[in-house]
């Protein structure tokens, strides 16, 4: 008989019990990903699978600390669709905001509200995953561990790609750039791969369904145009 699967949390929590060092930074039970509903937008067919790095440790200048910090209006959650962005000056620059405004800007979504640019986005058959699925508080340690990347890529995130099926993946970041390094066929297709930025975009995205990007906010601003220039491509394939 196959053995039970082994639930997201439990990942987590497996983990947690042999760093006590990471009590308080990582909460292996806050999935953001669950308490937002996000498998409730799932488009039926996911054209293009969006892969970032981990959730929002803070709710405006609240750490959150449990499934309903993540419906609070002032947290920036992808999939919270009570996020309330008119509460919050929009700035002139197409990177000076948060990833959900960044992407649907760059998308070319514009509906007045979080909740309506979500299902614009889920309606063009596009989805987005967590390389690291539990809150992990990069305020009280800078970079999620190594072995915590590899361990929810090959444990959680492997089998969530393989579920959804997407015709094309797109990482975004170095995080995620390296979970896909732990899961065929991206690993093959990414050997030797350090960083986005040394990776040739478009020969990745044409043979191997495959575009790797700089994380889109403000601090990779220098990287504007690879970044609209792949969006571009993605603008192509949904449109």
């Amino acid at each position: 008989m196959d053995p039970l699967p082994v639930s997201t949390a439990e990942v987590y929590r497996t983990y947690a019990a042999g760093r006590p060092d990471l009590r308080g930074v990582l909460l292996p039970d806050l999935l953001p990903h669950d308490a937002c509903g996000a498998a409730e937008r799932r488009p039926g067919r996911v054209k293009v699978l969006f892969v970032a790095e981990s959730p929002p440790w803070a709710a405006g200048r609240h750490d959150v600390a449990g499934p309903p910090d993540c419906l609070r209006p002032d947290y920036p959650y992808f999939w919270n669709d009570r996020y309330d962005r008119a509460a919050y000056r929009r700035g002139t620059s197409p990177l000076s905001l948060g990833l959900a405004e960044n992407l649907f800007f760059l998308l070319g979504l514009d509906g007045p509200s979080r909740r309506e640019n979500l299902d614009l986005f889920a309606g063009q058959g596009l989805f987005l995953v967590d390389t690291v699925k539990c809150v992990f508080r990069k305020n009280r340690k800078a970079s999620i561990p190594n072995d915590l990347v590899r361990l929810s890529a090959r444990e959680v995130l492997a089998p969530e790609i393989a579920a959804l099926g997407p015709e094309y993946v797109v990482s975004l970041g170095n995080t995620a750039l390296s979970g896909l390094r732990e899961i065929e066929p991206y690993a093959t297709a990414l050997c030797g791969a350090q960083t986005v930025t040394t990776i040739p975009g478009e020969a990745l995205f044409e043979e191997n369904r495959l575009l790797c990007l700089p994380y889109p906010g403000w601090r990779n601003r220098r990287y504007l145009d690879r970044i609209e220039s792949g969006f571009r491509s993605i603008r192509d394939l949904v449109s």
